[in-house]
């Protein structure tokens, strides 16, 4: 069973409008709402190409309960832990020019709240088991907290894959993950030095060996892909779509990967581009539809180097 971990969730408020004006009023013509957070979106993309997982995510106040109804209108399982303060929103006000987005802070979570997640790891996953761990960390976590999230996955005989950025990347590489999945930038904090597109394929490697990493999953927007798996690289092509939004792209590119995992590394690569590349097709954080990601994966093209 795939499991996602969501540490800091949001909900993720559209508003589109036509124009922002100074002290106008400014009329909305549409709002949609999403259910967001980088494990959440991984959840929700493996649910809509054939698969199941359990989001496990902190969830408290209004927000909150838009959250897991949405989950369940998609019909996506979680399993929440209920928090005493509100859930963070994200407000993304999308005119016919361009798209402002605002970030709104999230509460910290409390100690009980976090042993609660713990726990609930602990209970309901199983050896042999997949969980991947995303996203920033709410307000007081420090940044070991990935450290020994990925430590006790691999106590308990889980393949933890981890999708996070700066110094929560660093700590969590050290307790050897399974699999990462950064893009250029993060795999350049990482490393501590800014890296050059024809750079990545040594620099996965690198980080592979140095930390015991199996799968190194670097996502490089338009340029397509490159992977260090099971000591070979790989370079995946990009697909050539219209994008609309680029919003959930790499979360898409790492569920379509662990869903076909355990098939081969080439299927697994060639839905990951596919389930990305349709993503970018919806706009919003509409994530990918199935039968775009099946129309795509024949323009997949995946090669070792």
């Amino acid at each position: 069973m795939i499991f996602t971990l969501t540490l800091n969730p949001c909900l993720d408020r559209y508003l589109y409008i036509d124009d922002l004006i100074l002290e106008d009023t400014i009329r909305v013509y549409r709002i949609e709402d999403y259910a967001a957070g980088k494990g959440i979106n991984v959840s929700r993309v493996i649910k809509e190409i054939g698969g199941n997982s359990i989001a496990i995510c902190p969830l408290g106040g209004n927000n909150g309960n838009q959250i897991q109804f949405l989950l369940e209108k998609e019909r996506v399982l979680y399993s929440a832990i209920r928090i005493e303060k509100e859930t963070r929103m994200n407000i993304i006000i999308q005119t016919l020019k361009g798209q402002y987005r605002m970030s709104l802070p999230g509460a910290p979570l409390t100690s009980l709240e976090y042993d609660l997640i713990i726990d609930m790891i602990k209970a309901i996953t199983r050896r042999g088991d997949t969980l991947i761990a995303s996203g920033s960390l709410p307000e007081g976590l420090p940044s070991s907290v990935y450290f020994d999230i990925v430590k006790l996955c691999n106590d308990m005989g889980l393949r933890v894959y981890v999708d996070t950025d700066g110094d929560n990347l660093k700590e969590a590489v050290k307790a050897h993950p399974f699999g990462i999945k950064p893009n250029l930038f993060e795999l350049s904090r990482l490393l501590g030095k800014d890296l050059k597109k024809e750079e990545v394929p040594s620099a996965a490697k690198e980080i592979s060996e140095k930390y015991g990493i199996n799968d190194v999953l670097v996502t490089l927007g338009k340029d397509g892909a490159i992977a260090y798996v099971d000591k070979k690289t790989y370079k995946i092509d990009p697909i050539e779509v219209k994008v609309k939004s680029a919003v959930g792209a790499g979360d898409s590119f790492l569920a379509g990967f662990v869903y076909k995992r355990d098939e081969s590394v080439e299927e697994a690569l060639k839905w990951a581009v596919a389930s990305s590349s349709a993503s970018v097709m919806n706009e919003g954080t509409t994530l990918c539809k199935i039968k775009d990601v099946v129309n795509l994966l024949d323009k997949a093209n995946v090669k070792t180097i």
